[in-house]
């Protein structure tokens, strides 16, 4: 018997081994190409960056209607690009808002600048936000350049042995700068931007600054009734408190719902009038058990219990098992984007996860206008040879968050469908969105 057991024993060992060798083998190929895929976006955020300098540099000096408008069209290319560097990158726990807000802030002005040229408005208009812009872009690309060169050589984007993606938790015998040097570079290169952060560099708040949520201050003891009354079955058997006050000129209030051995869930109030901004429920979804029209009656039932006005899911987007649904208020029949709610679902129980509501508290006045153009007058503004499937009026923002009453067409041209915003008042095609298969 003992004989027998013995080749077993050890046949299994070596199963054991062999399976133990490819997986550490695999998952050393996929952290080895998690990691040429992150330094690739570094190195290419680099060069769009780059880029972008020495074209705004051009738009400064070009005279020219040809050189102007290929400059811009270059400057939109180069952000663009460089927006989708960043999204590659591993850096959810570090904020880089003012960078981010750069990137914004520059393709606003050159689509501003586009559109005014066109109009027969000179470049001049804008020329000094320009200059101030390339300022800050210089800024940017001569720390990363810099940065780039000293630290990419011994810098790894994901954490050895976890295969996670890199944060800024590491060894304490380890410094941060050590162990993540280009991570730190972009620390500091987003410190450094607070040189500038007084000159017109706005962020997403000051451009929101108008129609900023308002009404009375409440207290810390209103704000978790508040927070309790938006979500009473997630509060029930957890301890509600206020955590933080943000102060300035958008002051709120982070309300954390906690209860032992759970995630604690974090709900933020605005200050003036009490209105529930978001909410996330950050527990783990393990397994997806209902439908993707489930959890969107799930996400309608939940505004509906709140009282929000009627409104239209216009996109859905998975993660991690969890459903974003994407509403737009609905009023007297004009699809109203600028008032946007989502709501997050959780696939395994239809749980409500997560809610962002800052759109639809910023936009609660919304300018009304009469169409100068009826539906059939608005349609000749379209495209000859798409077919027009559907039509409806719609309010959307410009880039400069301009209120813009529209006729919505939904077309199709060969396979492809897309949302063509026309202007109800002179014709103008404001927005073209292409819609994504299926």
């Amino acid at each position: 018997m003992q004989r027998i057991k013995t080749p077993v024993i050890f046949t299994l060992i070596v199963i054991l081994a062999a399976a133990a060798g490819s997986q550490y083998y695999a998952n050393r190929a996929y952290r080895l190409q998690l990691e040429a895929g992150y330094r690739r976006a570094f190195r290419e955020l680099a060069v769009h960056i780059d880029g972008m300098e020495t074209e705004l540099s051009k738009l400064l000096v070009a005279n020219s209607p040809t050189q102007q408008f290929g400059g811009l069209a270059n400057v939109l290319r180069l952000v663009y690009a460089a927006q989708a560097n960043l999204g590659q990158l591993p850096i959810h726990g570090l904020n880089l808002a003012r960078i981010e807000n750069l990137l914004a802030r520059v393709q606003a002005v050159a689509v501003e600048a586009a559109q005014g040229m066109h109009e027969t408005k000179p470049l001049n208009a804008v020329r000094n936000e320009l200059s101030q812009l390339y300022e800050q872009v210089r800024y940017v690309n001569n720390e990363l350049q810099a940065q780039l060169a000293l630290g990419e050589h011994k810098t790894s984007w994901t954490v050895r042995g976890g295969f996670m993606y890199a944060s800024l938790l590491s060894p304490a015998e380890t410094a941060f700068g050590e162990q993540q040097p280009l991570m730190q570079a972009l620390l500091m290169i987003e410190d450094g931007m607070d040189r500038f952060y007084d000159s017109d560099f706005p962020s997403e708040i000051k451009r929101l600054k108008a129609p900023l949520p308002t009404g009375e201050p409440i207290s810390e003891a209103e704000a978790v009734a508040a927070a309790k009354a938006f979500m009473p079955e997630q509060a029930a058997g957890r301890e509600l408190a206020v955590t933080n006050l943000t102060e300035g000129e958008f002051p709120t209030y982070t309300v954390t719902a906690a209860a032992g051995g759970k995630d604690p869930i974090t709900i933020e109030i605005a200050k003036d009038g009490g209105h529930v901004l978001w909410m996330i429920n950050p527990r783990i979804v393990q397994k997806r058990q209902l439908t993707e029209g489930e959890m969107a009656a799930y996400a309608v039932q939940f505004l509906q219990e709140r009282g929000f006005p009627e409104v239209e899911l216009v996109d859905t987007d998975w993660n991690l098992n969890r459903l974003m649904c994407s509403f737009v208020v609905v009023e007297e029949g004009v699809l109203v984007y600028p008032r946007q709610l989502k709501v997050q679902v959780a696939a395994d129980n239809g749980e409500i996860v997560g809610y962002q509501g800052l759109a639809y508290q910023a936009f609660a006045y919304i300018r009304k206008a009469t169409p100068v153009l009826s539906p059939e007058q608005a349609r000749a503004f379209v495209i000859e040879t798409a077919e027009i499937l559907e039509q409806r009026p719609a309010v959307i923002l410009d880039p400069n968050f301009e209120q813009k009453l529209t006729y919505e067409f939904r077309v199709k041209q060969g396979p492809d469908q897309f949302l063509i915003y026309i202007n109800a008042e002179n014709g103008a095609e404001e927005k073209i969105t292409r819609l994504e298969p299926g």
